[in-house]
């Protein structure tokens, strides 16, 4: 395995210059195991890869090597799903349940700029204070009975969009 070093950094940026490529067309894919080997200098060189202008993806994400708290760190466009997660997606719940981890994982919403912002982004799922507080078990089988959840913040994320916030 090779690290990611500043030297390919700079091999990248001397190519994309040489042949004059268009910027917004480079994006990298570089697997898990590749950042997570080297949590000292991958992130760093990640960062100069972004100054550059490069997009990066991490590939394979899921395989076991990466930590979901480090990727914060990392100048990182996409998450791409490790295949091994894909292949029985249909018949296998385990595979299942961490796909949509992964997609929906947002926690801990409170405030209707960050719900605004994951609707923004394509999840229609939160969970958090802002969508409800702790209720009692009758209550949450009335909620579960209409399949739906009011969502009276939408509207305060529709003004904060609107610029009437």
């Amino acid at each position: 395995m090779h690290p990611i070093t500043l030297n390919f950094v700079h091999g990248v940026a001397d190519t994309i210059h040489e042949f004059g490529i268009d910027i917004g067309f480079v994006f990298l894919e570089i697997a898990e195991h590749a950042v997570a080997h080297d949590l000292e200098t991958a992130p760093k060189a990640l960062g100069k890869l972004k100054q550059v202008g490069v997009q990066i993806a991490i590939d394979d994400f899921g395989t076991g090597y990466a930590v979901l708290s480090r990727l914060r760190s990392l100048p990182v466009a996409t998450l791409k799903i490790d295949t091994g997660f894909m292949h029985d997606l249909g018949t296998h719940a385990g595979d299942l349940a961490i796909v949509w981890t992964i997609i929906g994982s947002a926690e801990g919403v409170e405030t209707p700029p960050t719900a605004m912002t994951l609707i923004q982004h394509g999840s229609h799922r939160v969970r958090g204070y802002l969508p409800s507080r702790p209720v009692p078990g009758t209550a949450m089988e009335a909620l579960l009975s209409v399949r739906r959840m009011p969502l009276p913040f939408l509207a305060d994320c529709e003004a904060l969009s609107s610029g009437a916030i």
